[in-house]
């Protein structure tokens, strides 16, 4: 208001004085007194100047009022802004309470957020699965027993993982969980729900009257399969060493049971791993290869499950169908199941003399050989025969002269 107040005089003087002047010329151009002049002059200056006393209190009075208004606001907002502080503290306060309330009842280390960053930044996206292996549960204790340790059979799986051939299969990391799985069902969907969409698998387990081990596996965002969007596998229970024993049992016989629960456990994952490089890289499976031949009956179930996942590459449209039945063939065969080995191969031949589907002559090339190992030279002939014919169909493509 001062600046406004300032305006309005000066306004003013410069009127006054523009009037003086005009009454001035007024006074020369027209007859009659001067001094009669002069006096209507001094009465216009002495009205103007109580006019504008006038407007100066009414300004002054305006200026005031808005000063009391400026302040009344002023004081509102502090109010206001003091009530939404306290709101955001009182907000916060809670939010931290909670975050605080579900890290110390979490089954990992951190917070769902950064639990996510840190198994997404491992498995570079996704690329690969992680490998989590919690403490097993041991039912004659407490929670908080349980959190404190020792964490049984942990280091066990971890090493026979970290040992095997297959290990780069998947990105183990110890340590994420930071407690058994005391909550079982809870603490396996707070920790799927914290890693939403990366591809995991879970070994935890739990011991029963300190006498018997249930060993388990859970993994999901394996396959893009309706019907194996998770997969849960409950091994049978075992007897600890000396469970019907009136003694201890010695050190040695109880490591040498957490090392076979640990290799295991690896076999399983290594196998759910190969799954996911099939169905998502297109990688041919290679462990029933790597295990040792001693385990011929695991060998064996090991290319039956690795048989199976040639199925979901064909659905995802990841492999084409000869060279999901070349891929089954050869599993097969590797393991000396010769009848399932000599099915799939006539299947993969069918389809590759049909002509209806474009094949890889790599495919063809290998099914050739595996008819020639299978003692049927005949078939192997004919898929040699399929090969050339493949062959001349790709030069011809290249030429840009379509299918002859």
């Amino acid at each position: 208001m001062g600046g406004s107040s300032l305006v309005s005089s000066g306004l003013f003087t410069g009127l006054s004085s523009l009037s003086g002047s005009l009454l001035t010329l007024y006074k020369i151009k027209q007859d009659g007194s001067f001094r009669d002049q002069q006096e209507l002059l001094h009465q216009l200056r002495e009205l103007e100047a109580g006019n504008a006393q006038q407007r100066a209190l009414r300004n002054e009075s305006q200026a005031s009022r808005n000063r009391v208004h400026e302040a009344a606001v002023s004081n509102s907002y502090e109010v206001e802004r003091d009530w939404r502080q306290a709101q955001i503290g009182i907000e916060v306060k809670a939010i931290q309470e909670k975050m605080d309330r579900e890290l110390e009842e979490s089954p990992f280390s951190y917070a769902s957020n950064d639990f996510y960053a840190l198994v997404h930044d491992a498995t570079r996206g996704g690329e690969v699965p992680a490998l989590l292996v919690a403490p097993f549960v041991r039912d004659n204790l407490s929670g908080q027993e349980n959190a404190d340790g020792p964490h049984s059979f942990r280091v066990a799986i971890r090493r026979k993982w970290l040992q095997s051939p297959w290990s780069s299969d998947l990105v183990s990391l110890d340590g994420a969980l930071k407690r058994p799985l005391t909550s079982t069902d809870v603490d396996i969907f707070h920790i799927q729900k914290a890693l939403r969409d990366l591809p995991v698998i879970l070994v935890y387990g739990e011991v029963q009257s300190s006498s018997r081990v249930w060993p388990a596996l859970c993994a999901w965002n394996i396959v893009d399969s309706p019907e194996l969007r998770s997969v849960q596998v409950n091994f049978p229970p075992v007897s600890l060493p000396g469970a019907n024993q009136q003694s201890p049992p010695d050190s040695n016989s109880v490591l040498a049971f957490e090392d076979e629960l640990g290799g295991s456990t690896a076999i399983t994952a290594g196998l759910i791993a190969e799954w996911f490089h099939l169905v998502k890289h297109g990688r041919m499976p290679r462990l029933h290869t790597l295990i040792p031949a001693a385990l011929e009956s695991e060998r064996r179930v090991i290319a039956a499950g690795l048989a199976a996942s040639f199925e979901i590459a064909l659905e995802r449209n990841r492999v084409d169908a000869v060279s999901a039945r070349v891929g089954q063939a050869s599993v097969y065969l590797d393991v000396g199941l010769r009848d399932q080995a000599i099915s799939a191969a006539f299947q993969a031949l069918a389809t590759t003399e049909s002509g209806t589907v474009h094949v890889a002559t790599r495919s063809i090339r290998r099914l050739a050989e595996i008819l020639d190992t299978l003692g049927l030279p005949d078939e192997a002939g004919r898929a040699r025969l399929a090969l050339e014919s493949a062959a001349r169909r790709a030069i011809l493509r290249n030429f840009g002269w379509g299918n002859r």
